[in-house]
């Protein structure tokens, strides 16, 4: 006869066995997707290092790569002419580049940024570079081309971007000029006139084929943005500051940030020896700078999103300067703080064109 057993329930090895089971797979899956989270929270994090480091790299190189541009006129062969009341410079090759290793609060004594924002807001450890050149546009020589008169007469599509009182550098193969708009620059012409000059001739008479630049004055910096990010670390960025070459003894400077999460910017400077060898050297190194021709230029830069397992106590070494965790770093170390957002470093080599 066959005999039916019915199953009336599990026995409790069975339960043990199954609970065991289900909460391994559950552990993998749990494992899985937290891998698969922090892996995505990485390459985020990286991808926006890279980008934050590309964009300040070339940002800063384009304005490098044309420092003491003055068209043809070579800035070692031709003095530039200042005329203009209130100048960013009485000797423009010789503050065509500037560099500062930003090492206590008064770094800027005796500078153009003395007691400004830029002076107070500089992060210490990281340092200060400030750039003077010509920027082009489409303005041209077009007539009234006479040294003896305090005027010019100018023609393009960017002749309403100038304003009364601002400067402009003119220039040929043989002299450069920096004077300031006395009249109404719409007009299409441009006097300057000895109320705002210091002078209403200029070194020469121009020709046609003359080349008409805005004068431009630049300095990039590191500094606290105010923000934190969810930790409550602060977050730093790359600023620049640009002079906006009012008529007035005392300068003043529109600041703009340009890439968040830089921490620090390093600079080395290549000086031109006598034995025609490139020597790279911190700011407070450097023998002559107008004998600088090529820049080293070092950001790091970090994300302000939670990213790595743990705190980062790496050290990155930049131009002149290696960066340190905070925990092992001495008094006179720079450092970067032991959290666990992404670091990378980004170092990039700029020749100077208008240098020998």
């Amino acid at each position: 006869m066959d005999r039916r057993v019915d199953q009336s329930g599990l026995s409790l090895i069975e339960l043990m066995v199954a609970l065991a089971l289900s909460a391994t797979l559950i552990l993998g899956i749990f494992t899985v997707y937290m891998d698969s989270s922090r892996t995505s929270r990485i390459a985020t994090s990286l991808a926006r290092v890279q980008e934050a480091g590309r964009i300040g790299a070339d940002i800063m190189a384009r304005d490098l790569r044309m420092v003491g541009f003055q068209g043809c006129a070579d800035p070692a062969d031709v003095t530039l002419n200042v005329i203009a009341e209130n100048p960013p410079t009485s000797d423009f090759f010789e503050s065509t580049l500037r560099g500062w290793e930003v090492t206590s609060s008064s770094w800027a004594d005796g500078t153009e940024f003395d007691g400004t924002s830029i002076e107070s807001r500089a992060r210490i450890g990281s340092d200060v570079l400030a750039v003077q050149r010509g920027e082009s546009v489409e303005v041209e020589l077009t007539g009234n081309m006479n040294a003896d008169n305090a005027n010019i007469q100018v023609g393009g599509p960017d002749v309403n971007l100038f304003a009364q009182n601002d400067l402009v550098l003119i220039s040929d193969c043989e002299a450069a000029d920096l004077f300031r708009i006395s009249s109404q620059p719409s007009s299409n012409t441009w006097a300057h006139a000895n109320n705002v000059n210091t002078d209403n001739r200029l070194s020469q008479a121009y020709t046609g084929s003359a080349r008409i630049m805005r004068f431009s004055a630049t300095v990039y910096f590191v500094a606290d943005t105010g923000r934190n990010d969810d930790q409550g670390n602060d977050i730093f960025a790359l600023y620049r500051a640009t002079n906006n070459l009012l008529n007035n003894a005392t300068p003043s400077f529109q600041v703009d940030e340009i890439v968040e999460g830089v921490e620090s910017l390093q600079v080395e400077y290549g000086e031109l020896l006598s034995t025609n060898n490139i020597r790279y050297v911190t700011a407070d190194n450097v023998g002559d700078m107008k004998r600088v021709v090529a820049l080293r230029v070092g950001l790091l830069v970090s994300d302000a999103n939670e990213a790595l397992r743990s705190d980062d106590a790496a050290s990155y070494d930049l131009p002149g300067e290696t960066i340190v965790g905070a925990s092992a770093g001495g008094a006179s170390s720079v450092t970067h703080p032991n959290d666990d957002r992404l670091r990378r470093t980004f170092i990039s080599t700029v020749m100077l064109r208008n240098r020998d």
